[in-house]
């Protein structure tokens, strides 16, 4: 008896997105202080978007460490993109949704040059943790006063 079956790795999506519950301003706050580590090449609160300056490497090293070390043998560099959205509800309580888009590339050769890659999403959880963990401290402390 011969089988046949077809299997796929799951395709990550290009962006990584998480509903907070809090103000404009509170959000965007949070994100900033999330963002310390990261220089910034915009910053429009307006607009409602936030874009890093190109970082070297899969990650940036100051935030995400790992126990031991990576073998990376191609070099890579990529930028984080925020955009902010407010969402309207039946409740009262404000919604603001963030989405994170890392442009990962990597360098190919001399003659393709930087290439597109997909992102793990890894560091994209990581800083959207770092987000509501901060929220949720100026709660309690706001709570606390």
């Amino acid at each position: 008896m011969l089988s046949v079956s077809c299997t796929s790795t799951p395709r990550l999506d290009p962006f990584q997105t998480r509903i907070f519950e809090g103000t404009y301003d509170d959000v965007w706050l949070a994100a900033l202080k999330a963002l310390n580590d990261y220089p910034l090449k915009v910053s429009n609160k307006d607009a409602g978007k936030i874009q890093s300056e190109i970082v070297n490497g899969p990650y940036n090293d100051i935030v995400l460490t790992y126990p031991e070390p990576i073998e990376v043998p191609d070099r890579f560099r990529y930028s984080l993109k925020f955009n902010f959205g407010k969402l309207e509800g039946d409740d009262t309580k404000p919604l603001i949704r963030i989405r994170i888009i890392k442009d990962l590339e990597r360098f190919q050769d001399f003659y393709t040059g930087w290439t597109p890659y997909s992102s793990d999403g890894l560091e994209e959880k990581i800083l959207l943790y770092r987000i509501e963990h901060i929220l949720r401290m100026e709660k309690q402390l706001s709570k606390a006063q």
